[in-house]
């Protein structure tokens, strides 16, 4: 029996590895994630460039605001937040002819009334929103300089009124600190990064199992298989052979992200990540808050649940297209799974507007929601590792139930080719004794 069960789950296996499908996709995986991963090169090799230098022309009919703008736009504390470049010169007089691309910019300095400063600006189309913020706020900041100085107020007075508060802290609550704030925005980055992978590969598993199943009943080689097998040898080949598929995929997800970085190499000066949307600023958080650091050693128990979870989804999708005789009658069946699958994913989301409360860590002991939520949870502090041990005992207890009881409808609905009174026929089968 054990032969048979190994060449059943082995031509499972090689069925779906086999196929042009699964060379093709996997082809264009490695396409996709050694192209991401070297995204700044390939918009650079196509005329792109992450790195525009913007050139401010300063006309400073003033003679005294020059080197104050330039301090300001140079060494901003904003600039450095979003990562833009700024080439600050002087010209003696205005050169329109000078602005020839959007990065090229002429200010011209003028003084007003107030004996501070107007500003022309000269571009040569549209521009940044950031640069013309960083722009305006720098030249807002030399104004307010400028006023101050013509109340002759001492250079020292002048810098304590430039310089910035100091800010202390203090809660009321016990165990909070200035990093959880920003645990929120982390989590709402890193939670889906984490999530999603899983997700898919849990959708990945029940369609596959479905479709296989169905595929055997429609073509009537179900019947063939079953006089030499038992349900029980066919059931759990079907179940190993489409979890084997998935790890394999993962495995081959990671092979292409290290080809992708083998392929990226050492660049000493291209810096493409921290400069497109805000993910240094999210790298730099999450060192703050060192949320990694803390849960690093709890990564090969929330794996463990995850695998268990990934079992238990597996075992419910082949019990439950046992009893369809399509994909049709099956997509009707999956979607209760489907729904638990999104409320987890949603939760997990949604998990740092909670707030630690109890009703969010009672759902995360919820098999088959458990493994979606419980990472969400585990970065945030809510749960820790004897939680991480308790759903995975859940999970497994619920998987011996599916196996005992599940076992039963798998073994009526196998060869079952008719889909009136399906429900019916289930609870009549978990009736029965072995």
């Amino acid at each position: 029996m054990s032969r048979k069960f190994w060449f059943l789950t082995t031509q499972s296996l090689l069925k779906k590895i086999k196929t042009k499908t699964f060379i093709i996709v996997n082809i264009l995986l490695l396409i996709a994630f050694s192209s991401l991963m070297n995204i700044d090169r390939i918009v650079l090799f196509f005329g792109g460039n992450f790195n525009k230098e913007n050139n401010i022309m300063i006309v400073d009919n003033t003679y005294k605001s020059y080197d104050l703008i330039k301090d300001q736009i140079e060494n901003g504390s904003t600039i450095i937040d979003n990562g833009l470049k700024f080439k600050v010169t002087k010209l003696d007089k205005i050169e329109k002819k000078k602005v020839k691309k959007d990065e090229d910019i002429m200010l011209v300095i003028n003084n007003n009334e107030e004996n501070t400063i107007d500003v022309n600006m000269i571009t040569y189309g549209y521009i940044d929103s950031s640069v013309y913020q960083i722009i305006t706020s720098s030249l807002n900041k030399v104004k307010q300089t400028l006023a101050i100085e013509n109340l002759d107020i001492s250079k020292e007075e002048l810098s304590k009124l430039n310089e910035s508060v100091s800010i202390k802290r203090e809660y009321i609550q016990k165990g909070k600190n200035e990093n959880e704030e920003s645990m929120e925005y982390v989590l709402s980055i890193v939670t889906p990064i984490i999530i999603f992978p899983f997700f898919m590969l849990v959708t990945l598993v029940i369609q596959m199992i479905g479709a296989e199943i169905n595929e055997e009943k429609s073509t009537r080689s179900m019947e063939i298989i079953i006089s030499n097998v038992s349900a029980k040898v066919h059931f759990f080949s079907k179940v190993l052979a489409s979890n084997l598929f998935v790890i394999i995929q993962c495995i081959l997800f990671i092979i292409y992200s290290l080809i992708g970085a083998l392929i990226r190499g050492g660049t000493p000066k291209i810096d493409t990540i921290n400069n497109v949307g805000q993910v240094s600023k999210v790298t730099n958080m999450i060192n703050d808050t060192g949320i990694f650091n803390n849960v690093i050693s709890y990564i090969p128990f929330v794996l463990i649940l995850m695998l268990v979870t990934l079992l238990g989804y597996s075992l419910l999708a082949g019990i439950l297209a046992s009893m369809t005789t399509n994909m049709e009658d099956f997509q009707q069946l999956q979607t209760p799974m489907m729904v638990i699958l999104l409320v987890g994913f949603y939760l997990s989301i949604m998990s740092a507007m909670f707030d630690g409360s109890l009703f969010i860590r009672i759902i995360s002991y919820i098999p088959f929601i458990s493994a979606i939520l419980s990472p969400s949870l585990l970065l945030s502090g809510v749960i820790g590792i004897k939680d991480i041990i308790l759903s995975t005992l859940l999970m497994i207890v619920v998987i011996y139930l599916l196996i005992k009881y599940g076992l039963k409808i798998y073994k009526e609905g196998i060869l079952n080719y008719s889909s009136n009174k399906l429900w019916k026929k289930m609870f009549k089968a978990l009736k029965e004794k072995n």
